[in-house]
Order: structure tokens, then C-alpha cells, then sequence
């Protein structure tokens, strides 16, 4: 072998020069590391571990350089801490803080004559008795809530179960309120309805306009607004005492019904008791006087009939038993039925007031007029109309007046001749005048 062929880079092997005068004794750590520590050192950057340099003493170099294998480094035992404000060190290498002062240090510059793809190292030698710690992360400090303006809680309820006592917090104090509310709400709905028929009745014998104001002792079953229904034998009034029901049609335009009482009455008629009759509409269309003489206790229904027109007896569907005061009896209304018609030859103008005393027809005022437009036949015969009306009334004696094609008379029910038919007769209802002239066409009732 050549000795050439031994020669260490960097390293001089001439034999021939001069002899270097012996230098005063380094310690090994101060002098040129071998080539194994160059290696070693190489594989701990590799390796990203930080190793200390063995201390090895100076021999001669050997023709072949060992290998040495990395020693292997137990990882440190990681614990789980909050975040640190700083980021945090790999995993498996101890994070060192930015600046690290340890006393009794010493540092090795890495040599000069290694190789140039191998970048020198600082290395940090601790004392044996020394190891460096990592510097603890501080966790960051918990979020505090002030709670000195925050409403108070609701005051804690103590409801016992099972002989023990549970604290509970009430928080639906305003939707107990509310459910109290609905509660009460529905109650007196409850009440309401169950006594709809006495509010009914109070209604319909104090306050509606046509009852009197005095109906003596009254009860009543199985009523619809206070109104007896035809037909319905279950319905029945009672009134001083006196028990009506089983209210029906009888045909030949008679209507029934049945009066009872447990008390013998005498002098019956002097009570102005009187059964009134209604259509469907709860019109008044009949009315007559309970003319009985006396009463005997009975228990046995006696039928009371009461004739009317066939209209009425068509239109008959309630009836009603009520005591008139005085004041009632002597009541006037009025019904103004009012015709008017225009052509281009004349117009004409009607107008009939009825008078009523206590709901009955007592009489009325006739008062009709031509206005001639064009001189014709159709006026001429307008006109005759009215001239044979005039007469009609002048021969049963009724005064009547027909002056510049104005015909003007009254009648008084109570007091005509025989044979005289008026418009209607006397007892006939607003109703029934209303009914039967707005049939008529251009008649309008107010």
C-alpha cells in the first residue's frame, strides 16, 4: 500500500519536514475533534438533536474510519397544557427559551476544516449536575363576567314532594298571570251560557219596548227568545198563575193553544192578558185579547182558539203571552206608505198614513194628486180614477174633498157605514200593511 493513499484531507503525512517543536499539553477538548465526532455531530443535526461531544483522547489515525451510530434519546413525556401565548416547541424536543444563560459552560466552536456541505454548530455542554427545563407555559387568564348589573333572580319557591323539600325557581310568574286571566275568562263564559235562557227572558220582559211593565208571577219553558214556537208542545208561558202551551194550528185559520192553572181566577179579562202572534221574522202580525171569564183549578189543559185571516194563519210561527198596562193600551204609532209615478203626459202622487193604537189599525189618511203634463186621453183617464174614489167614500158618508185634481178623505175604523170595504180592517198590524203594500209595484212603507 502506498502511504499516499493515507493521507487525511487537510492532514500533511511528509516525513521529510522539519519537526514541529513540542507544544505545551492541550486537553483534548480543545484540540482538532476526530473524524467520528465530525460524524456524530453531522447525524445530531440531521437528527435535529442536540448532543453533547464525547471527550475523546488523541490517537493516532487509524487507516479506517468507524461509523459510530446515533445513540438513541428516550422521547420526554408530554403534558397537555393550555395554549401558551408563544408557539409551542415540536413534539419529542424541548422547547429552550429565545435567551439561555447556564453558569459553568463551556462551548466548543465546531472545526474549521470540516468538510464545506457541513454547517458549524455551537454546541452547549451542561455540567453533569445540571439540566436545563424547559420553561412552563403560562396559561392565559380566565375571562371574569360582572355580574353586579345583572337583575336579581326571582325568589325561589319550596314545594315539598314526598315529605322533601325542592327549590324551585319560578321564571313563569307573568305566564301564570296570563293563565290565571284565561282561566277566569272562561269561567264566566261558562256561567254565561248557562244561564243564557234567564238573560233572555230578563231581556225580553224588561227591556225590549213592546212588554209591559208589569207581568205579574211568570215562568217559562223551553222558549226561543222568549217566544212560544208553533207546533212545539214541550214550549209553554207562564203568567199570573196561568200555564199556556201546546201552541199549534188548528186549519179553518184557527190557532190553539192550551191554558191551565192550579188556582181558581175570576174576572180573568180585567188582567189584559193578550196572546200576540209573530211570523218568522218576529213581526208582530195578530193579537187578541185573553177574554176569558174565570178560570177553574183544573189540571187538564183547556184550548183557547183565536180566529185570523188565512195570511195570518199562513204566517203564524211564534206566539207570546203578556199582561198590557195602561199606558200600553193607549200607544199611537203611525206606517206612511208613500206611490209615485211620472209619465210625459201627468205624474202622479199618493200617500196613505195609517194610525195604530197599541199595535192595532185604528184608521187612516188618504191623500192623492194628478199633475197634468199634456191634455190627453191617458190624463183624462188619470184623472176619472180618482173622481169615482171620491165618490165611493161620499156615498158611505166618509167626508172626502176632490178640488183641482186632489182627492183628500179619512177614515175611521170604528166608525163606518156597512157595506163600505176599507184598505184594511180594523186590529190588522204595522206588519201586515207593510207586507202586503210594499207588493205593490212604487209603494215603499215607512
Amino acid at each position: 500500500m502506498n502511504i499516499d493513499d493515507l493521507k487525511l484531507p487537510g492532514v500533511d503525512t511528509n516525513v521529510n519536514q522539519n519537526p514541529v517543536p513540542a507544544s505545551p499539553e492541550v486537553p483534548a477538548t480543545q484540540g482538532i475533534p476526530e473524524m467520528s465526532d465530525v460524524l456524530a455531530a453531522e447525524q445530531a443535526v440531521q437528527q435535529q438533536v442536540l448532543q453533547p461531544a464525547p471527550v475523546v483522547e488523541p490517537t493516532p489515525a487509524p487507516a479506517e474510519v468507524p461509523v459510530v451510530p446515533p445513540v438513541p434519546i428516550a422521547p420526554q413525556q408530554v403534558v397537555e397544557t393550555p395554549a401558551p401565548a408563544s408557539t409551542p416547541a415540536p413534539i419529542g424536543i424541548p422547547a429552550m427559551p429565545e435567551e439561555t444563560t447556564v453558569e459553568n459552560q463551556s462551548v466548543q466552536p465546531a472545526s474549521t476544516e470540516i468538510a464545506n456541505n457541513f454547517t458549524p454548530v455551537d454546541q452547549v455542554v451542561p455540567k453533569e449536575s445540571e439540566t436545563i427545563v424547559p420553561p412552563i407555559p403560562v396559561p392565559a387568564p380566565a375571562q371574569v363576567v360582572d355580574t353586579s348589573n345583572l337583575p336579581p333572580s326571582p325568589a325561589p319557591i319550596e314545594v315539598p314532594i314526598n315529605n322533601q323539600e325542592v327549590t324551585v325557581v319560578n321564571t313563569t310568574r307573568r305566564k301564570s298571570s296570563s293563565n290565571l286571566i284565561l282561566v277566569v275568562l272562561a269561567l264566566l263564559l261558562v256561567v254565561f251560557v248557562m244561564n243564557i235562557d234567564t238573560v233572555i227572558n230578563f231581556v225580553q220582559t224588561n227591556i225590549l219596548p213592546h212588554d209591559p211593565t208589569s207581568q205579574g208571577n211568570t215562568d217559562n219553558n223551553n222558549l226561543v227568545d222568549g217566544f212560544i214556537k208553533v207546533t212545539d208542545s214541550n214550549s209553554d208561558y207562564t203568567l199570573n198563575d196561568i200555564r199556556f202551551y201546546n201552541f199549534r194550528k188548528s186549519g179553518d185559520n184557527n190557532l190553539l193553544i192550551n191554558y191551565s192553572s192550579e188556582k181558581n181566577h175570576s174576572n180573568v179579562a180585567d188582567m189584559n192578558i193578550y196572546i200576540e202572534i209573530y211570523n218568522s221574522n218576529k213581526e208582530i202580525i195578530a193579537k187578541q185579547h185573553f177574554d176569558v171569564d174565570s178560570i177553574a183549578n183544573s189540571v187538564a189543559g183547556v184550548p183557547y182558539r183565536i180566529a185570523v185571516n188565512e195570511q195570518v194563519y199562513n204566517y203564524a210561527f211564534y206566539a207570546k203571552v203578556i199582561i198590557y198596562s195602561e199606558e200600553d193600551l193607549k200607544r199611537e204609532t203611525k206606517l206612511t206608505c208613500t206611490y209615485s209615478n211620472s209619465n210625459e203626459n201627468y205624474l202622479s202622487q199618493y200617500k196613505v198614513v195609517y194610525n195604530f193604537i197599541n199595535n192595532e189599525l185604528n184608521g187612516y189618511d188618504v191623500n192623492k194628486k194628478i199633475e197634468v203634463l199634456h191634455e190627453n186621453k191617458a190624463t183624462t183617464n188619470a184623472i176619472s180614477v180618482l173622481e169615482k174614489e171620491n165618490n165611493d167614500v161620499t156615498r158611505f158618508e166618509i167626508p172626502a174633498t176632490f178640488e183641482n185634481n186632489v182627492l183628500d178623505y179619512k177614515v175611521d175604523l170604528n166608525n163606518v157605514n156597512e157595506g163600505y170595504i176599507p184598505l184594511y180592517g180594523k186590529g190588522t198590524t204595522p206588519a201586515i200593511v207593510k207586507i202586503n203594500e210594499e207588493l205593490k209595484e212604487n209603494w215603499i212603507c215607512e
